[in-house]
């Protein structure tokens, strides 16, 4: 019922916090601003649109996640929105890594 809903909003808030945390320490990429719900907005320095886009593609081709480019300010850049409770940091460690 609702404890069930409850925990797992704050779950995935935690996974969240834990991801932008997880960006600031990666050195090739670089948070945005620091996500006030479950939505990440992330760069990758050098990288335009089609690359973002290409990148996107690949990961679900390959089944790694569902991850795509937005704009903030005019610039495009990664969004992570976090939904599902069970996404864990070692899975957003994975598609940040396919960025390297």
């Amino acid at each position: 019922g609702t404890d069930a809903y409850r925990d797992a909003v704050e779950t995935v808030l935690t996974v969240t916090q834990q991801t932008a945390d997880l960006i600031e320490r990666t050195p090739h990429v670089e948070l945005v601003r620091r996500p006030e719900l479950s939505v990440v907005l992330f760069r990758r320095t050098g990288w335009d649109r089609d690359r973002y886009e290409q990148w996107s593609d690949q990961l679900l081709r390959d089944q790694v996640g569902f991850v795509v480019p937005t704009t903030w300010e005019g610039e495009s850049v990664g969004r992570l929105a976090l939904l599902h409770p069970d996404t864990t940091i070692e899975m957003i460690e994975e598609i940040l890594a396919t960025m390297a």
